[in-house]
């Protein structure tokens, strides 16, 4: 409750501020948008810089925007789809009616950008821009192939058939990952893309959060995504204009977050039916696009399709990733105050591993999803003393989930249960050959709602901008869960458990909200252009209140030089997934006997409650440090950055000792059975347990990106960039990894089991990469060839520990409690070897790319990528010092081509 009044404290110092600002008067900037042949220009989106405010042309292509009439210069930028935006500066007072003329995308401009830029907003201070230039050079089959382009990330071949999950800022890879993807939020126009409610897993408790997906009987890979983000293979890239990277501090308006954020900005407006196709091996992406005005001031709508299909082996076709997606946006201006934006999306991906006619155990996998969603956005223009703007954006999204495997099993007996029962009782005995199943069935629900208000006043000599707000998302799934048929188990007595039904209907739905406040302050000190970004957030998520400072800064210093620094906390709640995983049975067998006429299995069963109702949220710090510097010549950036993340999802063992009765058993011919007593003794069994989820992850990260782009040199018409990465991720774990000894050491007359070590996986890596990208543009033949190498100097592990052995830190008494050793004795207790395989880049290697278009009448543009064009795979070896074998390493993907078209008509 204190964080709470400390945040209602700031708002109302920050709300007294806007009651006593000064209300600026305002003036109209007014103009209009024409094209090429000077046709208006319908919903063109305008911006103003330096106030955040926006507007959209009508039917007539007109617009006003109104600014502070102390402003004497603003910077206006038009933008629209399919064309160049258009940046100008405009001197308020003097200005007339404006005339904004905007020219078709085309490789025969003179100056087009097809390379991602860098960008200092209220969002961030170190984004990264990608612009509808730009993301159709990557020629991409999903939204991964773009942003393998970011520095720091490796540019691949397509594959969609396998999920992609985006990490930004980390090098250690496994639960690091999972934690990572899950706070990278996908923020398509305005709603976030929620993966809260997939509940695709196998039960946590017997296999953990990495290895609870279904994997593909054929390939071991899995198609589903608990636990983590957004696969990226369900966002097609053809109907994008623009995509916003946030990597470190983002703007308090954003919530559910702890390693940054995507921000999307789909098509909208009217434009010419657009055919797209690229190729790829077994791989092939097709889509169609096309908007267009609606009479009078009935707006404008805009349709995409998408299919794509991929066999990751075309010559057998067994497995096989389709995906097929339609989507219709409607915009409208009903009222010169009022814009509307309605979306309607809907997707199906299906990942397929047919039967293969010549595999005797049958092996089938199909992973299958549909998705629909709905969503509006508001925008309201009041311009009244108190509030400027009102947003507000609804959106309620609901899929279907279906995992299959299945495998003929060829086997011994084996004794089974599958009851929802504590204590001894008798099994059942199964034959050993059947058609194994297991599947899972979601049916995941997602509501979001976001009311965001605007202010806009001069206080004293600062101006502000004020976005202030409340959101709130909702998440459900009541599919029938895992589907488990006891007399075709998949698994038996794995990890001491076996798989009981379990319904995702008896899961509670989650509901999280949090407030904003966040102010956008322009002022001077010094002399000098200031622009800060102060905001707090306040949200409950689980049962858990967290304030979430956030703050940035800009200087500029002059033309040249601008520096900017931030600083802020986030945090990301748990997924249903992680909330409210299936109990956990362990099955102990006590008899297991078979004899040619009666058979027996005793077992004896206690359920355990995994689910994580106090689960804490996890929590990102994160501050960086940005440096930019532009000439004639050039443009550099260096930016600096600390992450330190908290409380992130793992899972955890919790041993459980068992001390059941012993029993003797004969067989009864006159009863035809196998009858069975207790003898008076008992058995302790041991090294038992369940995982269970906790907040159980930490690290840290320190980095530094440094991007240098040159001017184009007109004589060769070819521009040069280049970017270097540096990443340090060090993982700082603070539970303790228990270890079962073979054999029990005695301390104090108790019979020792269990021992307490420091984490294995407390270790740091180091990565180190760069880029070099060229582009020449020839704007008289259309034509535009682009390279791109990535340098790969350093990927190393280095082990916090300085000897190969490890002493114990304690024991677990024998009520399973924690006891830590005080001196230097260990009382017998074997140290345990810590020494691991090296996995070190031990050479310097390099990836080499090459990409080629050619319009031809602006209306066809064809394009040719390769990757690693020279088809080089070096090599490195490393001998175990230990076993004396040798390990050999090949770096870079075989050649791999794209080919596409692409046809306005």
């Amino acid at each position: 409750m204190t964080e709470f009044r400390h945040v209602i404290a700031i708002l109302l110092l920050l709300s007294s501020n806007l009651l006593h600002a000064q209300q600026s008067r305002t003036i109209q900037v007014k103009g209009v948008v024409l094209d090429g042949q000077s046709t208006p220009i319908q919903l063109a989106s305008v911006i103003c810089q330096e106030t955040s405010s926006s507007t959209l042309t009508d039917n007539k292509g007109n617009f006003t925007l109104t600014v502070p009439d102390d402003l004497d210069e603003v910077t206006l930028k038009v933008s629209y789809v399919g064309m160049k935006s258009v940046q100008l500066s405009v001197k308020t007072k003097k200005q007339n009616h404006l005339v904004f003329k905007m020219e078709s995308n085309s490789l025969t401009l003179k100056e087009i950008t097809v390379n991602s830029t860098y960008a200092t907003n209220k969002n961030s201070i170190s984004s990264i821009e990608f612009n509808e230039e730009a993301i159709e050079r990557v020629q991409a089959f999903s939204l991964m192939d773009v942003l393998n382009t970011l520095p720091g990330k490796q540019m691949t071949p397509p594959n969609i058939n396998a999920p992609q999950t985006l990490t930004l800022r980390n090098t250690l890879g496994g639960q690091y990952d999972l934690n990572n993807s899950l706070g990278i939020p996908i923020i398509v126009d305005g709603v976030t893309l929620s993966n809260d409610a997939n509940m695709q897993s196998r039960p946590v408790g017997q296999r953990g959060i990495g290895g609870s997906a279904l994997p593909a009987v054929t390939s071991g890979n899995t198609a589903d995504v608990p636990f983590r983000g957004i696969d990226l293979r369900e966002i097609p890239v053809e109907s994008i204009e623009r995509i916003e990277v946030i990597q470190g501090v983002a703007s308090a308006e954003y919530s559910e977050l702890t390693d940054g954020a995507i921000i999307i900005e789909r098509k909208a407006g009217k434009s010419p039916l657009q055919f797209t196709t690229n190729i790829n091996g077994g791989s092939t992406n097709f889509s169609l696009n096309k908007g267009f005005n609606l009479p009078k001031k009935w707006g404008g709508i805009t349709t995409d399709l998408n299919y794509a299909l991929s066999n990751s082996n075309p010559r057998d076709k067994v497995q096989e990733y389709k995906r097929y997606g339609a989507s219709i946006r409607w915009n409208t201006i009903q009222y010169k105050r009022v814009r509307n934006k309605l979306s309607l999306d809907f997707n199906t991906r299906v990942d397929d591993a047919k039967q293969d006619p010549d595999d005797a155990s049958e092996r089938k996998y199909y992973s299958k999803a549909k998705n629909f969603r709905v969503s509006n956005n508001t925008f309201i223009r009041l311009d009244s003393k108190i509030i400027n703007d009102i947003n507000l954006t609804l959106s309620y999204a609901e899929g279907t989930q279906e995992s299959f495997a299945q495998w003929l099993l060829n086997q011994p007996y084996k004794g089974y249960t599958a009851k929802d029962t504590t204590g001894i009782y008798e099994g059942i005995l199964l034959n050993g050959q059947y058609l194994a199943v297991e599947e899972i069935i979601g049916n995941p629900i997602s509501m979001s709602g976001n009311l965001k208000f605007s202010s806009r006043f001069k206080f004293g000599n600062t101006r502000h901008n004020l976005s202030y707000g409340l959101n709130s998302s909702y998440a459900n799934n009541g599919g029938k869960g895992i589907i488990s048929d006891p007399d075709r188990p998949r698994f038996v007595d794995f990890n001491s458990q076996n798989i009981r039904p379990y319904s995702f209907e008896q899961t509670p739905s989650m509901v999280n909200s949090g407030l904003y406040f966040t102010d956008n302050v322009t002022y001077k000190i010094a002399g000098k252009q200031v622009h800060s970004n102060l905001g707090v957030r306040l949200d409950s998520q689980n049962g858990s209140l967290a304030v979430q400072p956030r703050l940035s800064t800009q200087v500029i210093l002059n033309k040249q030089w601008n520096i900017a620094a931030a600083y802020g906390i986030s945090t990301k709640s748990p997924t249903l997934a992680h909330r409210y995983p299936p109990p956990s049975w362990i099955d102990v067998p006590l008899i297991l006997v078979v004899n040619s006429k009666a058979s027996l299995y005793l077992v004896y069963t206690e359920r355990f409650e995994t689910a994580n109702r106090d689960l804490k949220p996890s929590k990102s710090t994160q501050a960086e440090f940005t440096v930019n510097y532009r000439n004639s010549f050039l443009s550099s950036r260096v930016n600096a950055y600390f992450k330190d993340n908290r409380d992130g999802f793992n899972s955890l063992k919790q041993f459980v000792n068992f001390t059941l009765p012993n029993y003797s058993y004969s067989y009864d011919p006159t009863l035809n059975k196998i009858v069975y007593a207790e003898n008076g003794t008992h058995t302790v069994y041991r090294d038992r347990g369940y995982l269970k989820v906790q907040n159980a992850l930490n690290s840290y990260t320190y980095g530094v990106d440094w991007s240098v782009s040159l001017n184009k040199i007109n004589a060769i018409n070819t521009s040069v960039s280049t970017s270097s990465s540096f990443i340090l991720s060090e993982q700082n774990n603070d539970y303790y990894d228990i270890i079962n000894l073979e054999n029990p050491v005695n301390i104090s007359g108790e019979n020792i089991w269990y021992a307490l070590h420091t984490p294995l996986s407390n270790n740091k890596r180091y990565v180190f990469t760069s880029k070099l990208n060229t582009t020449t543009h020839i704007p008289k033949l259309g034509f535009v060839i682009m390279t791109n190498t990535d340098l790969f100097w350093m990927n190393k592990q280095k082990t916090k520990y300085t000897e190969d052995f490890q002493s114990a830190l304690g024991y677990l008494d024998k009520d399973m409690r924690p006891v830590f050793f005080t001196g230097s004795e260990r009382y017998g207790i074997p140290p345990r070897n810590v020494r691991s395989t090296s996995t070190d880049q031990r050479i310097i290697y390099a990836n080499f790319s090459v990409s080629v278009a050619k319009e031809i009448s602006k209306r066809i543009r064809i394009a040719v990528t390769t990757y690693n064009t020279w088809n080089l795979h070096p090599q490195s070896s490393y001998t175990n010092p230990d076993t004396g074998a040798e390990t050999i390493t090949t770096y870079n993907s075989p050649l791999s081509i794209t080919g596409g078209i692409s046809l306005k008509l």
